[in-house]
């Protein structure tokens, strides 16, 4: 028996990435159905799910950390490590994540929006493959000098 997605996926496309065996269609923003034909039962799907849309075989939500929403956190990247994989953007459910160039050529580096991100269960941190995104209090002096200078940088835009 494969996995199910419900009506409470919001059509981020996580699950679609990590799908090992590509069972996972749906287009973004909308309900990802899982083809169980294709279905491995790896559990992968609801691993990165956000909503925990994604039922197991034996019903119950497949997945393997808890949720947790701490406003108190905030997601920062570290641009020197960040090669802009879409991991990170793809599975944040907040779309606080989007890419920022930051040369003249082609090159860009994911960027936090400090308003929009929640800190939520790190699922940036979590699939981040090298280690770019870290979270940070919301009141600490890192957090606070990449909150100033993207006012600043807002500002003079």
């Amino acid at each position: 028996m494969a996995y199910l997605i419900t009506e409470t996926c919001i059509g981020c496309t996580a699950c679609v990435k990590a799908c090992p065996v590509n069972a996972i269609a749906g287009h973004r923003g909308e309900m990802h159905v899982i083809h169980p034909d294709i279905c491995v039962d790896c559990g992968l799907c609801g691993y990165v799910c956000p909503p925990e849309a994604i039922l197991d075989f034996n019903g119950d939500v497949a997945t393997r950390f808890k949720r947790r929403v701490d406003s108190d956190r905030i997601a920062i990247v570290d641009s020197d490590r960040c090669t802009a994989c879409d991991f990170c953007f793809d599975v944040c459910p907040f779309d606080a994540i989007a890419y920022t160039r930051v040369d003249s050529g082609f090159f860009n580096v994911a960027d936090v929006d400090p308003d929009v991100c929640k800190g939520c269960d790190a699922l940036c941190v979590s699939v981040c493959i090298k280690d770019a995104i870290q979270l940070h209090p919301r009141k600490s002096e890192t957090a606070q000098a990449v909150i100033d200078a993207k006012k600043e940088a807002a500002a003079a835009s």
